[in-house]
């Protein structure tokens, strides 16, 4: 089973990912992972796909579906895990050339909430987990105790540029998967736990 799961930045994506780690196996297909992978490789292209990714931009198609491939291929689970991929209706119709897409889980946000979220957030240098300045204000992950970071791309300018890209090239997918039964919208205001209980009676 493919699962894609969709949200504004903030709405949570990660943290359902992690949460669910907890309770069931599945392949995780995550395209923001991959690229800041190449990105931390230090590579020609890790370097191309930095800039664009601290502009606020896009990483241009062909590489994006090379790394999805490349990632499917060792794919062990029955149910894959696509995290805020694919991001506009062009990444969508490459992804039904390599795949059915059987269930997609919107994390309905608002986006108010959702900028207090993201300038908040601190992400764990070790373990991945996501914390924020609210909790954890000594920058020390309650997970693993590594240090706590803010992303470069968390700023107050491209946050902007972020939404402005996924009210105008994502969120026209919430209706190309509700036109084929497929979308399940979820209240992504709720804590986590009540947030994963919701996602995993659609998983089920």
């Amino acid at each position: 089973m493919n699962i894609v799961l969709l949200g504004i930045q903030g709405s949570g994506k990660g943290t359902v990912v992690n949460n669910l780690k907890k309770h069931m196996d599945f392949a995780l297909v995550s395209v923001g992972s991959l690229l800041r992978e190449e990105v931390a490789s230090g590579s020609p292209l890790g370097r191309q796909i930095k800039e664009k990714m601290e502009n606020g931009e896009l990483v241009e198609l062909p590489y994006v579906m090379s790394a999805v491939k490349n990632k499917l291929k060792t794919c062990a689970s029955d149910i894959v895990i696509f995290d805020g991929f694919p991001r506009s209706d062009e990444q969508a119709d490459a992804l039904d050339e390599i795949c059915k897409v059987d269930k997609v889980i919107y994390l309905n946000l608002k986006k108010e909430i959702a900028i207090d979220r993201i300038l908040n957030r601190l992400n764990c240098t070790k373990c991945g987990h996501i914390s924020d300045r609210k909790t954890s204000p000594d920058m020390i992950c309650p997970k693993c105790g590594a240090k706590l970071v803010v992303r470069s791309d968390d700023t107050v300018e491209t946050v902007n540029k972020r939404f402005e890209q996924y009210y105008s090239e994502t969120y026209p997918l919430i209706e190309r998967y509700k036109s084929r039964g497929v979308l399940y919208e979820i209240d992504a205001s709720k804590t986590p736990d009540e947030v994963l209980a919701d996602v995993m009676k659609v998983i089920k």
